[in-house]
């Protein structure tokens, strides 16, 4: 299951160099989500989905936050607990194995730019200000 984890700069360096994250939830199409957008195809979805959570990282960085933050992660199905509107909860840490990508809001635009897993540690000092 493909889910989308908010997070801060800095706990991005610490997931980074320590290799595994804990969180308590996760942005998926439950069926919650997918009962309110039944028209919608899943690439729409995921990308609704990601903006959430962008926004959701800026929150966790407080006023001022100049990027919102989001891992793209394959979820395991023993990781995963009960499901509420458009989020999951976590019952376990992620594993850097786990990210597929990270997808960076950097304004109040409704885009987000796609980095490689390999590309993070390249770019963080600039997400990290």
């Amino acid at each position: 299951m493909r889910g989308y984890i908010a997070l801060t700069p800095q706990a991005l360096s610490e997931f980074l160099s320590g290799g595994t994250y804990l969180t308590d939830s996760a942005f998926v199409t439950t069926r919650y989500f997918y009962a309110e957008f039944p028209d919608v195809d899943e690439e729409e979805r995921e990308f609704e989905l990601s903006l959430l959570a962008a926004n959701r990282s800026r929150e966790l960085q407080g006023a001022g936050a100049k990027f919102g933050l989001v891992l793209a992660v394959n979820l395991k199905g023993a990781q995963t607990g009960v499901e509420s509107d458009a989020t999951i909860a976590l019952l376990s840490e992620i594993s850097w194995d786990q990210v597929d990508s990270l997808l960076v809001s950097e304004s109040d635009e409704e885009e987000l730019i796609w980095y490689a897993c390999q590309e993070i540690a390249d770019n963080l000092a600039s997400w990290l200000g």
